[in-house]
């Protein structure tokens, strides 16, 4: 039984880890679409009270799953978009994430690989490309996996990518998408859907995150 929970335990932090991290863009079938951002009348207060919004995407035909989380951080664009493309500080606040080395730059992209150490001594690694795109009403980061053949499959994922998108909010501060899709290949003893269950309530500790660092960074408190 200790042996069960432990590879459960395991397999839901790497997940919870995963959900806080970039994650694979479902086809754009959810009401965020070509940055048109549909909240109802009760998402709109939640997020009016400081609280996320969090959503399941359908994601057909893919192994993995989707979900959006939506939610309000207070700062100007400039200020987040500077907070989100400053991969190397990833690990200063990221859950998780212990390091992020840049492999290259050549805008709008970026190739990272990014190193996650996990409870129970698990580490997995993987390589994104970033892809910025300033628009008309916001700003989206765009990733998706690449191929890095050196690692061992036990050491990676099997699939992650996804976007944030970020614009002014009518009603002050900037409302924030955060789009994941992960498939991270083989659980074992069956607990990939129970992990993924667990795994779907951290999303919003990514807007979380970027709110406070966006905070922390531009608007620190005197001491």
């Amino acid at each position: 039984m200790t042996v069960l929970l432990t590879m459960f335990l395991s397999a839901a932090s790497f997940l919870l880890v995963l959900a806080v991290s970039p994650g694979r863009a479902a086809e754009e079938i959810s009401p965020t679409t070509n940055n048109k951002i549909v909240l109802t009348p009760e998402e709109r207060a939640t997020v009016l009270r400081g609280k996320i919004v969090l959503r399941t995407v359908p994601s057909p035909g893919q192994k993995g799953r989707t979900y959006e989380a939506i939610g309000l951080i207070q700062g100007t664009l400039e200020e987040a978009v500077s907070v989100l493309t400053d991969f190397d500080r990833y690990p200063e606040y990221m859950p998780n994430v212990s390091a992020a080395k840049v492999c290259e730059r050549a805008e709008p992209c970026s190739v990272i690989e990014t190193t996650l150490h996990l409870p129970l001594g698990v580490k997995k690694q993987y390589r994104l490309r970033y892809t910025g795109s300033r628009e008309e009403d916001g700003f989206r980061l765009s990733w998706e996996m690449m191929p890095w053949p050196e690692l061992k499959p036990s050491l990676t994922i099997a699939d992650t990518s996804g976007f944030w998108f970020v614009r002014d909010f009518e009603e002050g501060g900037l409302i924030v998408v955060y789009r994941v899709f992960t498939d991270p290949g083989h659980v074992p003893l069956g607990l990939k859907g129970i992990a993924q269950g667990v795994a779907k309530h951290k999303i919003p500790d990514g807007i979380v995150k970027l709110r406070e660092r966006v905070r922390s960074v531009f608007r620190p408190v005197a001491k």
